[in-house]
């Protein structure tokens, strides 16, 4: 069994930090190296004063759910729902955690259920039911002193948990407590020797699969084009990558392909700066049974996030398929930002990509004009055509979930970003992401949960610990 020592509560005691915010790329914005205020957050109790409950429902562990009601844009939040679907941010454990300065981008998954997990468990890795793999870092440069680190990216750690909602994190072997950093091995023209963050991970053929991206120490410069009109910038340059693990919380580059998945494309090509943020769905196998995933057994389907060298830059979709999980080919650009006055009119970027019901749903963040993002939905039949919904709304894609804009003490009244969405048993849903306050300066993982088996509906929980 895995040891008390190893955890430590998440979203529990105060922390103080300087916030650092310079990213004038407007879909990247929200990435930057955010923290939380010195006012400690914890999980969130259901005021009994509230007039209004939608629903409540009490898990077997004492958990309870309670679908919090949206306050008017003329009200101020109850403590409860201010708090209303935030799970953890960073540094509330203190500063001996290597996620303490900044965190981002959830990838959740449930612990698999076949003998080669169970075996790979066997050594007392893990006895939960939920992972969350995730992003930050514990300093305000990147490795090697690299600045300005104009992410949050760095490095890459996990949190366990029984239900989805409490989370503990897992103290990793790397210092601080981190599974992945940047590969200080090699040379420093490695891709990913500055920075890395998690892009998706699954258990796949008996092990755990981990699709990565990484930054160099590569100067580029960014902005407009001209002589003195950009920006020299390093860890910019940054690049997919495949590593694996046996318990998925030990990760060896010995067992890694050692170069990037993918290359950056030619000048003026939509993916000419990075190739970033890679999401993969891979064939069905025995131990994603259950999952809905797609009948081609050969086929891998990767997306991904890129910027073009514009001014400002413009960010759009890649996508990239494989017979192997290893070789990848490009398919191009799968979706690029709205018409002008639309909610995604800045840009489309991170995103999830689920196989339900015999096509591709995209989750995507976009940005507005004005840099404010929200979370869209878009469908495919084959991974490569995609189309923006048009059933919510009267824009294209949505959005689907916004930030509670002008509920004055909500946690995420600023903006909502980096989605992951996980399907239950019952057929409903849960959307992770990343939330931050109106003035940029704090920020924190989310849960909201789905209207039944509508992903285009979504209510935030206000939990309730176990007593």
């Amino acid at each position: 069994m895995m040891t008390p020592t190893k955890f430590a509560v998440l979203g529990s005691s105060p922390i103080s930090n300087s916030v650092v915010v310079h990213s004038d790329i407007r879909l990247l914005s929200l990435d930057c190296p955010w923290t939380s205020s010195s006012s400690s957050y914890k999980h969130a109790v259901r005021d009994p004063r509230r007039r209004k409950v939608q629903k409540e429902r009490t898990f077997d562990d004492g958990t309870t759910i309670v679908m919090s009601c949206s306050c008017t844009m003329s009200t101020t939040c109850s403590s409860a729902e201010s708090l209303a679907g935030r799970l953890f941010g960073p540094g509330e454990e203190g500063e001996n955690w290597w996620d303490d300065k900044c965190l981002f981008y959830p990838v959740v998954v449930k612990e698999p259920s076949s003998a080669a997990a169970a075996a790979a468990a066997s050594s007392g890795s893990s006895t939960s039911s939920w992972r969350m793999y995730y992003y930050g870092r514990n300093q305000d440069s990147w490795h090697s002193g690299v600045k300005p680190a104009l992410l949050s990216t760095g490095r890459v750690g996990v949190a366990l948990s029984e239900d989805g909602f409490q989370w503990k994190r897992y103290r990793g072997t790397l210092p601080e407590g981190a599974i992945l950093d940047p590969d200080e091995a090699s040379s420093s023209s490695s891709f990913d020797c500055v920075h890395v963050g998690c892009g998706d991970v699954f258990f796949f053929e008996g092990e755990w699969w981990m699709f990565y991206f990484g930054g160099s120490a590569e100067t580029i410069e960014f902005g407009a084009r001209g002589a003195g009109a950009g920006k020299a910038l390093q860890g910019f340059r940054m690049l997919p990558g495949l590593i694996k693990s046996t318990d998925g919380f030990v990760f060896n580059r010995k067992h890694s392909p050692g170069s990037p998945l993918l290359q950056i494309g030619r000048k003026n090509e939509f993916d000419e700066v990075f190739i970033a943020w890679p999401r993969v769905i891979p064939p069905p196998c025995k131990e994603l049974e259950g999952q809905s995933l797609p009948m081609n057994k050969e086929h891998w389907l990767m997306t991904y996030s890129s910027i073009q060298q514009t001014s400002p830059p413009v960010s759009a979709i890649g996508a990239a398929t494989s017979s192997d999980g290893l070789q990848w080919t490009k398919a191009g650009c799968v979706l690029a930002r709205g018409a002008k006055g639309t909610w995604d009119d800045g840009g489309v970027g991170r995103r999830h990509v689920l196989f339900l019901d015999g096509q591709y749903v995209m989750f995507y963040e976009g940005v507005d004009a004005n840099g404010i993002h929200g979370i869209g939905l878009a469908f495919s039949r084959d991974g490569i055509h995609w189309k923006k919904d048009t059933v919510l709304g009267t824009e294209p894609g949505g959005p689907i979930f916004r930030a509670r804009i002008g509920e004055e003490e909500a946690w995420d009244n600023g903006t909502v970003a980096a989605p992951h969405v996980v399907q239950l048993d019952d057929s409903s849903f849960r959307l992770y992401y990343v939330g931050s306050n109106a003035l940029k300066t704090q920020s924190a993982i989310g849960v909201a949960l789905s209207d039944g088996t509508n992903f285009r509906s979504w209510v935030r929980p206000i939990l309730s610990l176990p007593s």
